[in-house]
């Protein structure tokens, strides 16, 4: 089956890391000036640090990136979500409380949660999720792939809905569930607020969900701030606001954590600042499982890759053990197989790209002298930088004039309209897919229409398998995708990454308020230590 492909307009680059001149200052000197930990608010405040702006509005059906999901999970809510606080991919409930699947995963029944309403007051009922369901499709947001397939919402009363797809479709559920899947809208709403765009300006600055929090405030560039919803059908924390300020560059974040002004920074930080607070007593330090890799491309477009013998030998010189050790550090691990860690059960997906840099050194003697190659990297990713240094000291010693560049994203993002405006190789130093379904990290890295294959290089009978995969769930047929995909020499999978929480020590909770599928926290669950 084909779904509607992510668009590269809107796909941000998940969990980028700022350039930080000043880190090194900053790791070197001491945490506030004592080993005493930061006190607890007592005006129920929670502050949690924003590197850079959230990019988009935080309206659902366009947002499309990363910080802002932390405004988004916690004001909306999905039928389904992954499971807080394990290491695999689990469906758990959410607004539904139950759902079933025919065989031929085309229908799809939704038994709704009762008692739960929207941030207006609007009971939400079968219809919200009709309503929620039309408004991605009409806006055309981000991740409207994820609801094109749906032929029709039936709501026979008010706790039910039953989805019917257009194909068939095992990762739906999937969709769902991603941080980037549809969530609950009030219809009231967005009905009142519909403007001439459906309601996108109302979105910009306020919200229409269920969540825990509300948006009570959006000041771009500067601060957003949550308030909490009386009437949150779930657990509610000791936080009745939470703020979170934007810090432009990654030192300023860490004064205001040290100092005790932020609470919590979540998937921010690079790796060379581990050593300053992993296992420092002062503060909490969490390392959480994701669905997250650092990832290397090779543009087939360019001279130097043209051809499969030179993408292979390249791959088999790329040290991954040096790369994760000297950049990476703890939060991470050599990655051994072609799909996040744990997405095919019995690891039939395993990455046979074997480490010997003597085919490549050889390769490289038949090449002209002063042969030239550029390594690229997110111009705001230190990690990605880093190991860019690493891969092209190593070609130089092979005699490759090798240089590392960095790229803004927006012009990362641009490559896939024109490859040739790429550079020969790309280190992405902390990406992912929307959710769980091998399909949906298939599709997005190695099929053409899928948004992050940069430089188009494209297989497609990898396509084909992915395509009949996601209609029936059948891992075989994954595990041979990715295989195929892997034989062209384009991708390597460099790492399995963690989400790393640097928090205040009387902050708690923060496991249990984590999940797999987003680099973001419910602040519902977090807490106070007594």
């Amino acid at each position: 089956m084909k779904n509607a492909p992510l668009t590269t307009k809107t796909r941000g680059v998940i969990a980028a890391l700022a350039v930080i001149p000043l880190l090194a200052l900053a790791a070197c000197s001491s945490s506030g000036g004592s080993n005493t930990a930061n006190p607890a608010p007592t005006d129920g405040v929670l502050t949690v640090g924003l590197l850079g702006d959230i990019g988009q509005p935080p309206d659902p059906d366009i947002y499309y990136a990363n910080n802002g999901l932390a405004i988004v999970l916690n004001t909306y809510e999905g039928l389904v979500q992954y499971q807080n606080n394990v290491d695999t991919v689990k469906i758990a409930p959410r607004l539904a409380t139950k759902w079933t699947v025919n065989k031929a995963n085309t229908v799809y029944t939704f038994t709704l949660r009762s008692g739960v309403t929207f941030h207006d007051g609007t009971k939400f009922t079968s219809e919200a999720v009709k309503a929620s369901f039309d408004r991605r499709n009409t806006v055309k947001g981000g991740a409207a792939y994820m609801t094109a397939g749906i032929k029709s919402v039936a709501t026979p009363d008010d706790l039910t809905a039953v989805v019917t797809l257009k194909k068939a479709n095992s990762a739906f559920l999937d969709y769902l569930a991603s941080p980037f899947g549809p969530k609950m809208e009030s219809p009231t709403g967005l009905e009142k607020n519909a403007g001439s765009d459906n309601a996108q300006t109302y979105l910009q600055t306020h919200d229409l969900g269920t969540g825990p929090y509300e948006l009570t405030s959006a000041k771009t560039g500067t601060k957003y701030e949550l308030t909490q919803y009386d009437g949150y059908w779930g657990t509610k924390s000791p936080f009745t606001k939470v703020d979170l300020p934007v810090y432009s560059d990654a030192s300023a974040l860490q004064l205001a954590f040290d100092s005790g002004d932020v609470s919590a920074i979540v998937a921010a930080l690079p790796s060379s600042s581990l050593t300053k607070y992993d296992g420092n007593d002062k503060f909490n330090s969490d390392f959480l499982p994701t669905l997250q890799s650092a990832l290397l491309t090779v543009n087939p477009s360019k001279e130097f890759f043209a051809n499969k013998e030179a993408r292979t030998a390249f791959m088999q010189s790329i040290n991954q053990k040096q790369l994760v050790k000297e950049v990476l550090g703890a939060r991470s691990s050599v990655a051994t197989t072609l799909y996040a860690k744990g997405m095919i059960a019995d690891g039939s997906d395993k990455q046979n790209i074997s480490y010997d840099p003597t085919v490549f050194a050889a390769y490289a003697k038949t090449l002209p002298a002063g042969t030239a190659m550029t390594v690229g990297y997110a111009s705001d990713n230190t990690n990605a930088q880093a190991m860019a240094n690493i891969v092209t000291a190593n070609l130089q010693n092979d005699g490759i004039k090798a240089t590392a560049q960095g790229y803004p994203t927006s012009q990362v993002f641009g490559w896939a309209a024109d490859p040739t405006k790429g550079p020969d190789a790309f280190i992405d130093g902390n990406n992912g897919p929307d959710g769980g379904s091998p399909y949906m990290w298939g599709h997005v890295f190695w099929d053409k229409t899928g948004g992050i294959n940069y430089f188009l290089c494209d297989s497609p009978s990898t396509d084909a398998d992915l395509n009949e995969a996601v209609a029936t769930g059948d891992t075989s047929l994954y595990a041979k995708a990715a295989q195929t995909y892997s034989a062209t020499g384009c991708y390597m999978n460099l790492s399995y990454n963690k989400d790393w929480v640097v928090s205040q020590k009387w902050l708690t909770g923060v496991a249990e308020a984590h999940n797999i599928g987003a680099n973001e926290l419910d602040f519902s669950k977090l807490g106070i230590a007594k």
